[in-house]
């Protein structure tokens, strides 16, 4: 294939996976809170998507990484179609009652939640077959994707009213179907699938990664801080002055500038390895989430999002590149997923404590949480997160 066609191809599956990412969980908010649910039910309905997921990537990405499985691209063509059912169920369910919007919105959260490793897996095998694919420079256009979807979402929020969500969610589930059905991809074969260890369990697994273990658990506490912010955008501009259509620009300036880093990732990785980056990231995270804290206004809000680049935007690309370089052949999307059910635990935790905080003891008695734990997960990670192991 053409040097960067694959890259292409790759960078539209990423732009409408988060385009699709975005407007199922950031926009949750301000459409449950119009279908009469409280702050609490929202961050019930999103933890229990995300313990749900937690629970079943462990044996889907063990399925996955078979050599008699489907390969990634169907897995993911799966989760796009389901996406679109979800989509038009809404649209028929909204004005009928918060419990069916809310127990549709949940089940789309928790479907996005399994591509997610997927969509990175879809990259690394491709790479780890020799293939022409420039992963961060893709990735960067997920976060363009993010961003027009903050933008659009928003102003038609404002405009429209909460009702436009299933719509959009419906039209870019659309998008997202055929960009992976055109991304050329063949399932990678794996030569060692007769070892008796090989993915045999979290057990076995962690055994094999025992600082990956840990690892995770900062991941989790870092990625916490990055929930309450995100899930409850809305909740933490409206005492700033702010509205649906100033979330929407502080999520897309927000997106916009993670794209730098992930375009000019390549440049990166030639002065310092990812795990270097990786760990550094947290700090970024904490940072941001400190600002958002101390932000008296809009305009200070907008500011805080240049820590974006170096949070958000670093680890989501350089996590990719050392789970990838870190685990054994058919470990791969098991370690993809595990770091994709650390941020799904952060946001099972980030929503029912975020939700429940927001009403209990205020937005700003939400933020204070999110900064400690974002700290001492950054810590964690800065100990732990090691480049390599030694394993079997």
């Amino acid at each position: 294939m053409q040097k960067g066609r694959l890259t292409a191809f790759y960078a539209a599956v990423q732009f409408f996976f988060w385009f699709v990412y975005g407007t199922a969980l950031a926009y949750a908010s301000p459409y449950l809170l119009d279908c009469g649910l409280s702050n609490t039910m929202i961050g019930l309905i999103s933890a229990a998507a995300c313990a749900l997921s937690v629970a079943l990537q462990p044996m889907i990405s063990a399925y996955a990484d078979k050599e008699q499985s489907p390969s990634v691209k169907a897995f993911l063509l799966l989760a796009a179609g389901g996406m679109i059912v979800f989509g038009l169920l809404l649209a028929l369910a909204y004005g009928k009652g918060a419990l069916p919007n809310g127990l549709l919105l949940g089940a789309a959260i928790l479907l996005i939640q399994l591509a997610l490793p997927f969509t990175n897996a879809l990259a690394t095998e491709s790479i780890n077959q020799g293939k022409p694919l420039k992963f961060s420079f893709a990735r960067g256009f997920g976060s363009i994707g993010y961003a027009i979807m903050s933008l659009t979402i928003g102003r038609l929020i404002a405009w429209r009213g909460p009702a436009i969500e299933p719509w959009a969610l419906t039209v870019t589930s659309v998008c997202f179907l055929v960009s992976v059905l055109l991304y050329p991809f063949e399932k990678s074969k794996k030569g060692n699938q007769n070892q008796p260890d090989a993915g045999s369990g979290a057990i076995s697994f962690f055994r094999n990664y025992p600082a990956f273990a840990v690892t995770l658990i900062g991941c989790v506490l870092i990625y916490i801080s990055h929930v309450v912010i995100n899930n409850f955008t809305y909740q933490i501009v409206v005492p700033k002055g702010g509205t649906s259509e100033h979330m929407g620009t502080a999520l897309a300036l927000a997106g916009i500038l993670e794209v730098l880093t992930m375009f000019f990732f390549s440049f990166l990785l030639r002065w310092k390895d990812s795990g270097f980056w990786f760990r550094l990231s947290g700090v970024f995270f904490t940072l941001k989430v400190l600002g958002t804290y101390l932000a008296p206004d809009m305009a200070v809000m907008y500011l805080v999002q240049i820590f974006q680049p170096l949070g958000w935007g670093l680890m989501t690309v350089a996590s990719v590149y050392y789970v990838n370089e870190l685990m054994h052949e058919e470990d791969r999307i098991k370690g993809q997923a595990y770091m994709t059910m650390s941020l799904s635990v952060a946001t099972i935790i980030g929503s029912l404590g975020g939700g429940w905080m927001i009403d209990a003891v205020g937005v700003n008695g939400m933020l204070i949480a999110a900064i400690l734990c974002g700290a001492l997960g950054t810590v964690i990670v800065m100990a732990s997160g090691r480049k390599k192991e030694t394993c079997r």
